[in-house]
């Protein structure tokens, strides 16, 4: 049908790019990156290709996305006229006009699956700790963090470092000094070992989040992307997409302590940056960060009734409730579940001037509007 949207896969793509796979892992493809490879002399490449989870990542151009993006990226187009051309072969077999490429140099299976193990989060949050440790915070990424109405000090006591790390040596003496400390980075989301047994870790294009647990354990890092954001402005510290590496989760993140002078509550919200900034802001209120509004929903309540709260929950979502239905639909599904387990949550509703709770708790400090 003439709208209908036709699902490009990476089995799709991969048979139409001209590219020296090096070796296979079960649906993980290591291969030289047409870009920056040039000369294909380690013996391994820095691209890497999830066949299963239709994602790729250039370790060293430090580019990654879905099967469409690969295929853009490759050929110096954009993603509209790269689909545009792709359903052209895919639904009439119409022929690129672009040179003829080969068949891939290695086979690939779309159905294998992988085992993943996650290291403990003791493990977890004594690396990410030491790791915080070794990067600094660009100027840009600090002032984006300033503009979100925290100061210097929060920002260096929460720990947001940068993870744009683009020199391979110096990621690699990075891992270094880790291991020298007597920390593992195996099964560590965000780390992988190199086929000549040296560790290494994924760069991202923006400042990682540490997401803490509720007993104050660093689970994994959330990374907020600076730039181009069309894979989504925020994505987790993850090396799953490696055959040596280790997919991250989608954790829960928790900021805040009760104050049994005052009160005795918990806000639900989206997002663990955005959790930081409004428990800063309303002096160290307790927030609970779900990864997404539709994630993570019976990891929360499992949160709140280990708190042993029944009523003082507020779930804060953006203003675009009112407008998106999934969003709404989202709220109501987390409701049931605490009201499933007795707990009783209400929608925490604020001025519709704002896009989300921290914009109008930035605007009350400014502005001296009611908070």
């Amino acid at each position: 049908m003439k709208n209908e949207l036709i699902d490009i896969r990476m089995d799709d793509v991969l048979c139409l790019l001209r590219l020296n796979i090096v070796k296979r892992n079960g649906n993980e493809l290591n291969l030289y990156c047409p870009k920056c490879d040039v000369h294909k002399m380690k013996g391994e490449g820095h691209l890497y290709i999830n066949v299963h989870k239709n994602t790729f990542f250039c370790h060293r151009c430090g580019i990654g996305g879905n099967a469409l993006q690969l295929y853009a990226w490759l050929n110096n187009i954009d993603t509209k006229e790269a689909y545009k051309e792709l359903v052209q072969i895919l639904t009439k077999g119409t022929k690129r006009a672009r040179k003829a490429v080969a068949e891939p140099t290695a086979t690939y299976d779309v159905n294998a699956t992988q085992t993943e193990n996650l290291a403990p989060v003791e493990q977890r949050d004594l690396v990410y700790h030491e790791f915080l440790k070794l990067l600094d915070l660009d100027e840009k990424y600090r002032e984006h963090l300033l503009s979100r109405g925290v100061t210097d000090t929060f920002i260096k006591f929460k720990g947001y470092r940068s993870l744009n790390v683009k020199d391979e040596r110096k990621r690699k003496e990075i891992c270094k000094t880790l291991i020298e400390k007597g920390l593992t980075l195996e099964a560590v989301p965000g780390f992988f070992k190199h086929s000549n047994g040296e560790w290494d870790f994924v760069p991202y294009n923006g400042f990682c989040i540490p997401v803490v647990s509720l007993e104050g354990m660093i689970q994994g890092l959330q990374v907020r992307i600076v730039g181009d954001t069309n894979s989504g402005k925020y994505r987790w510290f993850s090396s799953g997409n490696i055959s040596t590496g280790t997919s991250a989760k989608n954790f829960v993140h928790v900021v805040g302590t009760f104050n049994e002078e005052k009160y005795k509550r918990v806000f639900i919200i989206e997002g663990a940056l955005k959790a930081d900034i409004c428990s800063y802001l309303m002096d160290g209120e307790l927030f609970v960060a779900l990864p997404g509004v539709n994630s993570s929903h019976d990891e929360a309540v499992q949160i709140v009734k280990k708190l042993g709260l029944k009523n003082e929950v507020f779930i804060v979502f953006d203003n675009d409730i009112i407008e998106k239905k999934e969003v709404q639909e989202a709220y109501e599904r987390l409701k049931r579940k605490f009201k499933n387990e007795g707990i009783t949550a209400t929608r925490l509703a604020f001025n519709l001037n704002y896009k989300g709770y921290d914009d109008y708790l930035i605007a009350s400090k400014i502005r001296g509007e009611c908070a």
